[in-house]
């Protein structure tokens, strides 16, 4: 499945998921997961993950980071406009 739309955020690619039978959303090259009772749930719960992560980012000095912080979140906005 893929993630074209989160509200309040422009994407620049779609974000691929998979949400498992036990409804987890899961996205392997972010390394992000969302949980729920549903399926919609677990989706909805994905995307929150992502908008507090880049408001995160958003927010955060370069300095804070690690070498492997700063390569994830270098990959993580490859998806944001």
């Amino acid at each position: 499945m893929l993630i074209d739309k989160i509200k309040g955020l422009n994407l620049k690619k779609p974000i691929e998921i998979v949400v498992t039978k036990y409804y987890t959303a899961e996205c392997e090259d972010l390394n992000l997961h969302g949980q729920g009772l549903t399926r919609a749930k677990a989706i909805q719960d994905f995307k929150f993950a992502v908008t507090d992560i880049y408001e995160d980012f958003e927010i955060s000095n370069d300095d804070d980071y690690t070498d492997g912080g700063k390569e994830y979140e270098d990959k993580f906005l490859e998806y944001f406009n």
